[in-house]
Protein backbone atom coordinates (compact mmCIF):
# COMPACT_ATOMS: atom_id res chain seq x y z
CA UNK A 1 0.00 0.00 0.00
CA UNK A 2 0.90 3.60 -0.68
CA UNK A 3 2.40 5.27 2.32
CA UNK A 4 1.13 8.53 3.27
CA UNK A 5 3.79 11.13 2.86
CA UNK A 6 3.39 14.53 2.81
CA UNK A 7 5.04 16.49 0.14
CA UNK A 8 6.45 13.54 -1.25
CA UNK A 9 5.61 15.13 -4.83
CA UNK A 10 7.58 14.22 -8.03
CA UNK A 11 7.86 16.50 -10.60
CA UNK A 12 4.54 16.16 -13.24
CA UNK A 13 5.39 17.56 -16.58
CA UNK A 14 1.91 17.27 -18.55
CA UNK A 15 3.51 18.11 -21.47
CA UNK A 16 5.52 15.01 -21.99
CA UNK A 17 4.61 13.16 -24.83
CA UNK A 18 4.89 9.46 -25.67
CA UNK A 19 7.51 8.67 -29.00
CA UNK A 20 5.32 6.16 -31.04
CA UNK A 21 5.22 5.35 -34.80
CA UNK A 22 2.32 7.10 -36.63
CA UNK A 23 -0.19 5.16 -38.56
CA UNK A 24 -0.30 6.35 -42.80
CA UNK A 25 -2.94 8.67 -43.15
CA UNK A 26 -3.96 10.43 -46.12
CA UNK A 27 -4.78 14.03 -44.15
CA UNK A 28 -2.41 15.57 -41.35
CA UNK A 29 -4.03 13.91 -38.21
CA UNK A 30 -2.18 16.38 -35.44
CA UNK A 31 -4.41 19.18 -37.45
CA UNK A 32 -7.77 19.94 -35.29
CA UNK A 33 -10.71 19.83 -38.27
CA UNK A 34 -12.60 22.95 -37.92
CA UNK A 35 -16.04 23.15 -36.44
CA UNK A 36 -19.15 23.01 -38.55
CA UNK A 37 -21.96 25.40 -38.54
CA UNK A 38 -23.92 25.55 -35.15
CA UNK A 39 -27.25 23.07 -36.35
CA UNK A 40 -30.41 24.41 -36.67
CA UNK A 41 -32.69 22.57 -34.24
CA UNK A 42 -35.97 21.14 -35.24
CA UNK A 43 -38.01 20.37 -31.73
CA UNK A 44 -40.67 17.31 -32.06
CA UNK A 45 -44.41 17.83 -31.76
CA UNK A 46 -45.08 17.12 -27.98
CA UNK A 47 -48.71 15.96 -27.32
CA UNK A 48 -50.49 16.00 -23.62
CA UNK A 49 -53.26 14.17 -21.78
CA UNK A 50 -54.80 13.62 -18.90
CA UNK A 51 -57.14 10.81 -17.27
CA UNK A 52 -60.06 11.23 -15.31
CA UNK A 53 -58.07 10.15 -12.33
CA UNK A 54 -55.95 12.88 -12.10
CA UNK A 55 -52.72 11.26 -14.12
CA UNK A 56 -50.69 13.33 -16.59
CA UNK A 57 -49.31 11.90 -19.73
CA UNK A 58 -46.81 13.56 -22.33
CA UNK A 59 -45.67 12.06 -25.17
CA UNK A 60 -43.58 12.35 -28.63
CA UNK A 61 -44.48 9.66 -31.46
CA UNK A 62 -41.33 8.28 -32.63
CA UNK A 63 -41.79 6.02 -35.39
CA UNK A 64 -37.89 5.33 -36.46
CA UNK A 65 -37.90 1.70 -34.57
CA UNK A 66 -40.53 -0.26 -33.26
CA UNK A 67 -40.15 0.73 -29.75
CA UNK A 68 -42.13 2.36 -27.18
CA UNK A 69 -40.23 4.05 -24.03
CA UNK A 70 -42.08 5.19 -20.88
CA UNK A 71 -41.69 6.06 -17.04
CA UNK A 72 -43.91 7.49 -14.41
CA UNK A 73 -43.17 9.94 -12.10
CA UNK A 74 -45.14 9.86 -8.57
CA UNK A 75 -44.11 12.87 -6.36
CA UNK A 76 -43.45 11.30 -2.98
CA UNK A 77 -40.45 9.54 -2.22
CA UNK A 78 -38.44 10.06 1.29
CA UNK A 79 -40.40 13.31 1.16
CA UNK A 80 -43.52 10.96 2.85
CA UNK A 81 -41.21 8.91 4.63
CA UNK A 82 -41.64 9.13 8.74
CA UNK A 83 -38.56 10.76 10.60
CA UNK A 84 -38.42 7.79 12.96
CA UNK A 85 -39.03 5.27 9.76
CA UNK A 86 -37.06 6.70 7.40
CA UNK A 87 -36.77 3.98 4.39
CA UNK A 88 -40.51 3.09 3.95
CA UNK A 89 -40.59 5.02 0.50
CA UNK A 90 -37.92 2.71 -0.74
CA UNK A 91 -39.27 -0.33 0.58
CA UNK A 92 -42.70 0.24 -1.04
CA UNK A 93 -40.63 0.70 -4.20
CA UNK A 94 -38.33 -2.52 -3.82
CA UNK A 95 -41.70 -4.67 -3.09
CA UNK A 96 -43.60 -3.66 -6.27
CA UNK A 97 -41.08 -5.33 -8.29
CA UNK A 98 -41.58 -8.76 -6.10
CA UNK A 99 -44.10 -9.93 -8.01
CA UNK A 100 -48.10 -8.69 -7.33
CA UNK A 101 -51.30 -10.14 -5.95
CA UNK A 102 -51.51 -13.11 -9.14
CA UNK A 103 -47.96 -12.99 -9.97
CA UNK A 104 -45.11 -14.46 -7.69
CA UNK A 105 -41.83 -13.10 -8.32
CA UNK A 106 -40.79 -15.13 -10.16
CA UNK A 107 -44.26 -15.44 -12.97
CA UNK A 108 -44.13 -11.83 -12.91
CA UNK A 109 -40.51 -11.64 -14.23
CA UNK A 110 -41.03 -14.09 -16.81
CA UNK A 111 -44.08 -12.08 -18.04
CA UNK A 112 -41.99 -9.44 -18.13
CA UNK A 113 -39.14 -11.35 -20.26
CA UNK A 114 -41.85 -13.13 -22.78
CA UNK A 115 -42.97 -9.75 -23.76
CA UNK A 116 -39.23 -8.29 -24.19
CA UNK A 117 -39.59 -6.01 -22.03
CA UNK A 118 -38.29 -4.37 -18.86
CA UNK A 119 -39.84 -2.97 -16.10
CA UNK A 120 -37.68 -1.46 -12.97
CA UNK A 121 -40.09 0.88 -9.77
CA UNK A 122 -37.70 2.40 -7.55
CA UNK A 123 -37.40 5.18 -4.84
CA UNK A 124 -35.55 8.64 -4.60
CA UNK A 125 -35.21 11.57 -2.09
CA UNK A 126 -39.06 12.87 -4.33
CA UNK A 127 -40.84 10.51 -6.17
CA UNK A 128 -41.60 6.69 -6.95
CA UNK A 129 -40.51 6.30 -10.26
CA UNK A 130 -40.94 3.40 -12.49
CA UNK A 131 -39.35 2.60 -15.90
CA UNK A 132 -40.33 0.50 -18.97
CA UNK A 133 -39.20 -0.60 -22.22
CA UNK A 134 -40.75 -2.23 -24.43
CA UNK A 135 -41.27 -3.53 -28.15
CA UNK A 136 -44.45 -1.28 -30.05
CA UNK A 137 -47.05 -4.38 -30.53
CA UNK A 138 -46.73 -5.22 -26.90
CA UNK A 139 -47.20 -1.85 -25.32
CA UNK A 140 -50.54 -2.86 -24.36
CA UNK A 141 -49.69 -6.23 -22.52
CA UNK A 142 -46.66 -4.43 -20.82
CA UNK A 143 -48.68 -1.14 -19.68
CA UNK A 144 -51.28 -4.27 -18.32
CA UNK A 145 -48.65 -5.25 -16.29
CA UNK A 146 -47.45 -2.00 -14.75
CA UNK A 147 -51.44 -1.14 -13.98
CA UNK A 148 -51.18 -5.04 -11.87
CA UNK A 149 -47.62 -3.78 -10.03
CA UNK A 150 -49.43 -0.22 -9.35
CA UNK A 151 -52.70 -1.19 -8.34
CA UNK A 152 -52.53 -5.34 -6.95
CA UNK A 153 -48.52 -5.43 -4.90
CA UNK A 154 -48.11 -8.60 -3.42
CA UNK A 155 -47.10 -7.95 0.05
CA UNK A 156 -45.24 -11.01 0.71
CA UNK A 157 -43.69 -11.34 3.85
CA UNK A 158 -41.05 -13.24 3.36
CA UNK A 159 -40.21 -11.00 0.00
CA UNK A 160 -40.52 -8.32 2.64
CA UNK A 161 -38.20 -10.11 4.91
CA UNK A 162 -35.81 -10.75 2.58
CA UNK A 163 -36.13 -7.12 0.93
CA UNK A 164 -34.98 -5.75 4.28
CA UNK A 165 -32.11 -8.10 5.40
CA UNK A 166 -30.63 -6.81 1.46
CA UNK A 167 -31.32 -3.19 2.32
CA UNK A 168 -29.55 -3.19 5.64
CA UNK A 169 -26.33 -5.18 3.76
CA UNK A 170 -26.12 -1.97 1.29
CA UNK A 171 -26.12 0.48 4.22
CA UNK A 172 -23.51 -1.68 5.91
CA UNK A 173 -21.87 -1.67 2.40
CA UNK A 174 -22.26 2.81 2.26
CA UNK A 175 -20.79 2.61 5.91
CA UNK A 176 -17.56 1.49 4.60
CA UNK A 177 -17.38 2.91 0.93
CA UNK A 178 -16.15 6.80 1.36
CA UNK A 179 -17.66 8.30 -1.60
CA UNK A 180 -20.95 6.93 -0.33
CA UNK A 181 -20.17 8.08 3.47
CA UNK A 182 -19.09 11.82 1.71
CA UNK A 183 -22.43 12.08 -0.18
CA UNK A 184 -24.15 10.83 3.60
CA UNK A 185 -22.86 13.36 5.30
CA UNK A 186 -22.84 15.98 3.12
CA UNK A 187 -26.63 15.93 3.08
CA UNK A 188 -26.40 16.34 7.06
CA UNK A 189 -24.44 19.56 6.62
CA UNK A 190 -26.39 20.77 3.96
CA UNK A 191 -30.29 20.64 5.27
CA UNK A 192 -29.86 19.92 8.54
CA UNK A 193 -31.10 17.21 11.29
CA UNK A 194 -34.12 18.20 11.18
CA UNK A 195 -34.91 18.45 7.61
CA UNK A 196 -36.40 15.45 5.89
CA UNK A 197 -33.74 15.43 2.62
CA UNK A 198 -31.09 15.32 5.07
CA UNK A 199 -31.36 11.09 5.25
CA UNK A 200 -30.52 8.35 3.67
CA UNK A 201 -33.28 7.57 1.07
CA UNK A 202 -32.36 3.56 2.17
CA UNK A 203 -32.68 4.80 5.54
CA UNK A 204 -30.39 3.51 8.76
CA UNK A 205 -29.91 -0.18 9.87
CA UNK A 206 -31.69 0.66 13.10
CA UNK A 207 -35.09 2.38 10.85
CA UNK A 208 -35.19 -0.09 8.92
CA UNK A 209 -35.61 -2.60 11.65
CA UNK A 210 -38.40 -0.92 12.77
CA UNK A 211 -40.61 -1.24 9.67
CA UNK A 212 -43.23 -3.52 9.27
CA UNK A 213 -45.52 -4.54 6.38
CA UNK A 214 -48.13 -2.92 7.95
CA UNK A 215 -46.12 0.71 6.90
CA UNK A 216 -45.61 -0.16 3.49
CA UNK A 217 -49.38 -0.92 2.97
CA UNK A 218 -50.19 2.46 5.09
CA UNK A 219 -47.82 4.35 2.63
CA UNK A 220 -49.39 2.55 -0.36
CA UNK A 221 -52.66 3.93 0.29
CA UNK A 222 -52.31 7.30 1.42
CA UNK A 223 -49.56 8.55 -0.14
CA UNK A 224 -48.93 6.64 -3.89
CA UNK A 225 -51.59 8.76 -5.65
CA UNK A 226 -52.35 9.25 -9.88
CA UNK A 227 -53.27 12.95 -8.64
CA UNK A 228 -48.92 13.24 -7.81
CA UNK A 229 -48.51 11.52 -10.96
CA UNK A 230 -46.95 12.16 -14.62
CA UNK A 231 -46.45 9.41 -17.43
CA UNK A 232 -43.76 10.25 -20.42
CA UNK A 233 -44.01 7.92 -23.37
CA UNK A 234 -41.97 7.97 -26.51
CA UNK A 235 -42.25 5.83 -29.50
CA UNK A 236 -44.11 4.40 -32.25
CA UNK A 237 -47.39 4.82 -30.75
CA UNK A 238 -49.97 7.98 -31.00
CA UNK A 239 -51.72 9.33 -28.75
CA UNK A 240 -55.03 8.08 -28.92
CA UNK A 241 -53.41 4.29 -28.53
CA UNK A 242 -51.72 5.41 -25.40
CA UNK A 243 -54.61 7.08 -23.90
CA UNK A 244 -56.74 4.08 -24.43
CA UNK A 245 -54.07 1.69 -23.46
CA UNK A 246 -54.34 3.26 -19.85
CA UNK A 247 -58.12 2.45 -19.29
CA UNK A 248 -58.07 0.02 -16.42
CA UNK A 249 -55.62 1.93 -14.71
CA UNK A 250 -57.40 5.15 -14.87
CA UNK A 251 -60.45 2.77 -13.42
CA UNK A 252 -58.43 1.20 -10.75
CA UNK A 253 -56.15 3.51 -9.44
CA UNK A 254 -57.83 5.86 -7.34
CA UNK A 255 -56.56 9.19 -6.25
CA UNK A 256 -56.06 9.76 -2.47
CA UNK A 257 -55.75 13.14 -0.82
CA UNK A 258 -52.40 13.58 -0.45
CA UNK A 259 -50.07 16.56 -0.29
CA UNK A 260 -46.88 16.95 -0.76
CA UNK A 261 -45.41 18.30 2.82
CA UNK A 262 -44.04 21.45 3.01
CA UNK A 263 -39.84 21.52 3.35
CA UNK A 264 -37.83 24.43 4.84
CA UNK A 265 -35.18 25.54 2.22
CA UNK A 266 -31.92 25.87 4.26
CA UNK A 267 -30.02 28.99 4.42
CA UNK A 268 -26.57 29.52 3.23
CA UNK A 269 -23.85 29.19 5.65
CA UNK A 270 -22.65 32.72 7.62
CA UNK A 271 -19.53 31.68 6.56
CA UNK A 272 -17.26 28.70 5.48
CA UNK A 273 -16.26 26.41 7.53
CA UNK A 274 -14.23 22.55 7.26
CA UNK A 275 -15.90 19.91 8.43
CA UNK A 276 -14.28 16.41 8.66
CA UNK A 277 -14.81 12.79 8.76
CA UNK A 278 -12.55 10.26 9.82
CA UNK A 279 -11.37 7.02 7.96
CA UNK A 280 -8.26 5.74 9.67
CA UNK A 281 -5.29 4.98 7.13
CA UNK A 282 -7.40 6.03 4.06
CA UNK A 283 -5.28 6.21 1.06
CA UNK A 284 -7.71 9.14 -0.92
CA UNK A 285 -9.57 11.98 0.84
CA UNK A 286 -13.31 12.66 -0.38
CA UNK A 287 -13.66 16.25 -0.93
CA UNK A 288 -17.30 17.76 -1.64
CA UNK A 289 -17.41 21.73 -1.51
CA UNK A 290 -20.57 23.12 -1.63
CA UNK A 291 -23.45 25.06 0.02
CA UNK A 292 -27.63 25.60 -0.44
CA UNK A 293 -28.68 26.83 -3.44
CA UNK A 294 -31.59 28.47 -5.58
CA UNK A 295 -34.00 25.97 -6.61
CA UNK A 296 -34.90 24.42 -10.65
CA UNK A 297 -37.89 26.55 -10.24
CA UNK A 298 -35.61 29.91 -9.65
CA UNK A 299 -35.04 32.19 -12.88
CA UNK A 300 -31.43 32.20 -12.79
CA UNK A 301 -31.05 28.29 -12.70
CA UNK A 302 -29.99 27.26 -16.36
CA UNK A 303 -27.91 30.51 -16.43
CA UNK A 304 -26.40 29.47 -13.31
CA UNK A 305 -25.41 25.73 -14.88
CA UNK A 306 -24.33 27.39 -17.93
CA UNK A 307 -21.84 29.87 -16.10
CA UNK A 308 -20.62 27.40 -14.53
CA UNK A 309 -19.02 25.42 -17.53
CA UNK A 310 -15.81 26.36 -17.27
CA UNK A 311 -15.27 25.88 -13.50
CA UNK A 312 -16.51 22.46 -13.21
CA UNK A 313 -19.08 21.30 -15.41
CA UNK A 314 -17.42 21.18 -18.89
CA UNK A 315 -14.98 17.81 -17.90
CA UNK A 316 -11.80 18.83 -20.03
CA UNK A 317 -12.43 22.48 -20.80
CA UNK A 318 -12.79 23.21 -16.95
CA UNK A 319 -10.75 24.92 -15.28
CA UNK A 320 -10.62 22.08 -11.97
CA UNK A 321 -9.92 19.22 -14.09
CA UNK A 322 -7.32 21.43 -16.24
CA UNK A 323 -5.64 22.27 -12.81
CA UNK A 324 -5.92 19.39 -10.37
CA UNK A 325 -5.68 16.69 -13.24
CA UNK A 326 -3.96 17.31 -16.02
CA UNK A 327 -1.55 20.32 -14.17
CA UNK A 328 -0.84 18.34 -11.07
CA UNK A 329 -2.01 14.67 -11.04
CA UNK A 330 -4.36 15.48 -7.92
CA UNK A 331 -7.02 13.19 -8.64
CA UNK A 332 -8.72 11.42 -11.90
CA UNK A 333 -11.80 13.48 -11.79
CA UNK A 334 -13.46 16.33 -10.50
CA UNK A 335 -16.52 18.57 -10.86
CA UNK A 336 -18.65 21.24 -10.15
CA UNK A 337 -22.31 21.36 -10.76
CA UNK A 338 -25.82 23.37 -9.55
CA UNK A 339 -28.64 20.83 -9.12
CA UNK A 340 -31.90 20.85 -8.28
CA UNK A 341 -35.67 19.96 -7.87
CA UNK A 342 -38.57 22.47 -7.92
CA UNK A 343 -38.17 22.54 -3.38
CA UNK A 344 -34.36 22.09 -3.20
CA UNK A 345 -31.33 22.93 -4.92
CA UNK A 346 -27.44 22.73 -4.27
CA UNK A 347 -23.51 23.61 -5.43
CA UNK A 348 -21.50 20.96 -5.52
CA UNK A 349 -17.64 20.54 -5.84
CA UNK A 350 -16.91 16.68 -5.72
CA UNK A 351 -13.65 14.65 -6.07
CA UNK A 352 -11.25 11.72 -4.56
CA UNK A 353 -8.02 12.88 -4.00
CA UNK A 354 -4.48 11.48 -2.64
CA UNK A 355 -4.24 11.70 0.60
CA UNK A 356 -0.97 13.22 1.05
CA UNK A 357 -2.17 16.30 -1.32
CA UNK A 358 -5.60 16.46 0.52
CA UNK A 359 -4.53 20.60 1.64
CA UNK A 360 -2.97 21.64 -1.64
CA UNK A 361 -5.74 20.53 -3.78
CA UNK A 362 -8.53 22.11 -1.31
CA UNK A 363 -6.40 25.09 -1.24
CA UNK A 364 -5.85 24.99 -5.19
CA UNK A 365 -10.22 24.22 -5.69
CA UNK A 366 -10.54 27.65 -2.96
CA UNK A 367 -8.25 29.63 -5.13
CA UNK A 368 -10.21 29.04 -8.45
CA UNK A 369 -13.77 29.72 -7.11
CA UNK A 370 -12.27 32.88 -5.61
CA UNK A 371 -10.57 33.76 -8.72
CA UNK A 372 -13.43 32.55 -10.96
CA UNK A 373 -15.35 36.08 -11.61
CA UNK A 374 -12.23 37.96 -12.64
CA UNK A 375 -10.37 35.15 -14.62
CA UNK A 376 -13.34 33.92 -17.09
CA UNK A 377 -12.33 35.20 -20.21
CA UNK A 378 -14.30 36.27 -23.62
CA UNK A 379 -12.31 32.68 -24.54
CA UNK A 380 -13.94 30.93 -21.68
CA UNK A 381 -17.36 32.59 -22.94
CA UNK A 382 -16.77 31.18 -26.58
CA UNK A 383 -15.84 28.39 -25.26
CA UNK A 384 -19.03 27.95 -22.93
CA UNK A 385 -21.60 28.97 -26.08
CA UNK A 386 -19.67 26.46 -28.54
CA UNK A 387 -20.92 23.36 -25.85
CA UNK A 388 -24.32 24.32 -25.18
CA UNK A 389 -25.31 25.67 -28.40
CA UNK A 390 -23.76 22.38 -30.44
CA UNK A 391 -24.36 20.10 -27.94
CA UNK A 392 -28.22 20.72 -27.96
CA UNK A 393 -28.41 19.30 -31.19
CA UNK A 394 -28.38 15.90 -29.00
CA UNK A 395 -31.92 17.26 -27.59
CA UNK A 396 -34.06 15.33 -29.46
CA UNK A 397 -31.85 12.34 -31.14
CA UNK A 398 -32.74 9.12 -28.46
CA UNK A 399 -35.30 8.09 -26.72
CA UNK A 400 -33.99 8.74 -23.41
CA UNK A 401 -33.29 12.57 -24.97
CA UNK A 402 -36.69 12.87 -25.80
CA UNK A 403 -37.77 11.36 -22.39
CA UNK A 404 -35.52 14.20 -20.23
CA UNK A 405 -37.36 16.34 -22.32
CA UNK A 406 -40.99 15.47 -21.06
CA UNK A 407 -39.46 15.15 -17.62
CA UNK A 408 -38.62 18.77 -17.83
CA UNK A 409 -42.22 19.99 -19.48
CA UNK A 410 -44.12 17.92 -16.69
CA UNK A 411 -41.48 18.40 -13.59
CA UNK A 412 -41.00 22.49 -14.41
CA UNK A 413 -43.60 23.70 -16.37
CA UNK A 414 -41.33 24.31 -19.33
CA UNK A 415 -42.88 25.02 -22.64
CA UNK A 416 -42.17 22.06 -25.42
CA UNK A 417 -40.06 24.46 -27.26
CA UNK A 418 -37.72 25.33 -24.02
CA UNK A 419 -34.29 23.65 -25.51
CA UNK A 420 -34.48 26.85 -28.49
CA UNK A 421 -35.71 29.47 -25.84
CA UNK A 422 -32.34 28.55 -23.54
CA UNK A 423 -30.27 28.46 -26.89
CA UNK A 424 -31.68 31.65 -27.47
CA UNK A 425 -30.27 33.17 -23.89
CA UNK A 426 -27.03 31.33 -24.22
CA UNK A 427 -26.43 33.53 -27.54
CA UNK A 428 -27.26 36.84 -25.85
CA UNK A 429 -24.79 35.77 -22.99
CA UNK A 430 -21.78 38.62 -22.71
CA UNK A 431 -18.92 38.37 -20.36
CA UNK A 432 -20.41 40.76 -17.88
CA UNK A 433 -23.43 38.43 -17.95
CA UNK A 434 -21.47 35.55 -16.75
CA UNK A 435 -19.56 37.58 -14.16
CA UNK A 436 -22.73 38.71 -12.42
CA UNK A 437 -24.04 34.93 -12.14
CA UNK A 438 -20.72 34.15 -10.75
CA UNK A 439 -20.83 37.19 -8.44
CA UNK A 440 -24.67 36.39 -7.39
CA UNK A 441 -24.67 32.70 -7.23
CA UNK A 442 -21.00 31.21 -6.53
CA UNK A 443 -20.52 32.23 -2.99
CA UNK A 444 -16.77 31.26 -2.24
CA UNK A 445 -16.84 32.66 1.43
CA UNK A 446 -19.87 30.46 2.56
CA UNK A 447 -18.81 26.83 1.91
CA UNK A 448 -19.03 23.99 3.54
CA UNK A 449 -15.98 21.85 3.00
CA UNK A 450 -16.18 18.11 3.61
CA UNK A 451 -13.29 15.86 3.92
CA UNK A 452 -13.67 12.09 4.01
CA UNK A 453 -10.20 10.74 4.81
CA UNK A 454 -7.53 10.10 7.64
CA UNK A 455 -7.64 12.87 10.70
CA UNK A 456 -4.59 11.98 12.18
CA UNK A 457 -2.28 13.02 9.09
CA UNK A 458 -4.31 15.35 7.24
CA UNK A 459 -6.73 17.19 9.26
CA UNK A 460 -4.17 19.32 11.40
CA UNK A 461 -2.26 20.81 8.04
CA UNK A 462 -5.88 22.23 7.11
CA UNK A 463 -5.30 25.20 9.56
CA UNK A 464 -3.46 26.35 7.06
CA UNK A 465 -6.11 27.20 4.98
CA UNK A 466 -7.40 30.31 7.13
CA UNK A 467 -11.31 28.72 7.54
CA UNK A 468 -10.96 28.72 11.08
CA UNK A 469 -10.56 25.68 13.59
CA UNK A 470 -11.65 22.63 11.68
CA UNK A 471 -14.68 20.35 12.57
CA UNK A 472 -14.23 16.44 13.20
CA UNK A 473 -17.75 14.93 12.94
CA UNK A 474 -16.80 11.57 14.08
CA UNK A 475 -14.16 10.19 16.46
CA UNK A 476 -13.06 7.57 13.54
Amino acid sequence: EEKIVANAEQSFDASQQSTYTKTPSTFDRSVEPSYGKTPILSVPKVWQGQLNNGLQIYGIKNAEVPLVQLNFDIEGGLLFDDAEKIGVANLVAELMNKGTKHKSPKQLEEAINKLGATINVYATQESIKITASTLARNHQATVDLITEMIVEPRWDENEFSLTKQDIISRIKQQQTNPRQLANNQMNKLLYGKSNILSNNLLGTIASVNKITLDDLKAFYKTKLTPSLANIHIVGDINKVDVLASFNNLEKLWLKTNAVLPDIKTPSLPSKSTIFFYDVPNAKQSQLRIGFPAMNAMHDDFYSAQVMNYILGGGSFASKLTQELREGKGYTYSVSSRFSGTKINGEFMISSGVRTNVTLEAIALIKSLVEDYQTDFTAKDLETTKSYYLKSNARKFETFNAKLAILENMSQYDLPANYVLERAALVKSFSLDNIKLLANKHLHHDKMIYLIVGDAKSQLPRLKALGLGEPVLINAG
